[in-house]
């Protein structure tokens, strides 16, 4: 089943955060920044240029955000996650930022620090480029006239591009299905409002349907490997989050490649 249904439960609050960023090793006038940043990044915002500074994520420790920071959790799992999330974003972005700083060459960016198999390394590289243009990346063709990379193909800054923007999208989905939405609720997020295509290749998810059964698998779990036995009832899913049956099964099949959904699931 769902594993959260309470909004207070899947998120920090503000003296949560502080400490948590105090302990990370920012300076007591850059934490309503970082703040502000994590809310920016949880609220997957399109409209805002991401708020944390070269300058800023260089006050960050070597050992910033240390197993010590998630004893302050106050939801268990879920919000562990959300901030593990939040942090392996924030890393990259350092990482990224660094790479440019010492080197002022994209081309070295694009080739060693932002990697094509994940979603937060290309989101964090897009939010990035945008801090330092303090403008929007539009698409491909104008990425590639902010930064002047001839390192990757045009194709290439597309897939980043999208990735970036799927990354929003797809954590968009997870937060609502946390915070208890319906399946009526996951179909008013639309892909769109996030910059994305009718459909597209390269993701978890190619359409608005897909990417909506993909993040359904691993709300529900039905992604977990240990088959029939810990599978979550589908019916009753589909009762929680009151969509259709068929939904479910085509969660299932896509997640499962075909494989049939037995009698002690149904």
């Amino acid at each position: 089943m769902s594993k959260v249904k309470d909004k207070s439960l899947v998120d920090f609050s503000e003296i949560q955060l502080r400490e948590i960023f105090t302990k990370a090793g920012l300076n007591s006038q850059d934490i309503d920044k970082a703040i502000a940043d994590y809310m920016r990044y949880r609220e997957s915002e399109l409209s805002s240029l991401s708020i944390l500074s070269y300058k800023d994520l260089q006050s960050l420790g070597a050992d910033a955000f240390t197993e010590e920071v998630f004893k302050l959790r106050q939801g268990g799992e879920i919000v562990e996650e959300i901030l593990r999330a939040y942090l392996r974003y924030i890393n990259y972005k350092k990482q990224i930022a660094e790479t440019y700083q010492e080197s002022k060459s994209w081309d070295k960016v694009i080739t060693t620090a932002v990697y094509s198999d994940v979603y937060e390394a290309q989101e964090a590289f897009i939010d990035y480029v945008e801090e330092v243009y303090k403008t929007k990346v539009k698409d491909a063709k104008h990425l590639q006239k902010l930064t002047g990379i001839t390192e990757e193909t045009l194709e290439g800054l597309e897939e980043t591009v999208i990735n970036s923007r799927y990354s929003k999208y797809f954590r968009a989905l997870e937060r609502a299905l946390q915070e208890g939405a319906k399946y009526k609720d996951l179909l008013q997020i639309k892909p769109q409002d996030y910059g994305l295509p009718k459909t597209w290749s390269g993701c978890l998810g190619s359409d608005q349907y897909s990417s909506i059964l993909w993040a359904l698998s691993f709300e529900f779990l039905i992604d977990e490997p240990a088959s029939l036995m810990l599978l979550p009832d589908l019916r009753s899913i589909a009762q929680e989050i009151q969509a259709p049956y068929s939904v479910l099964m085509d969660c299932y099949n896509l997640i499962n490649k075909g494989k049939k959904y037995g009698a002690t699931g149904d």
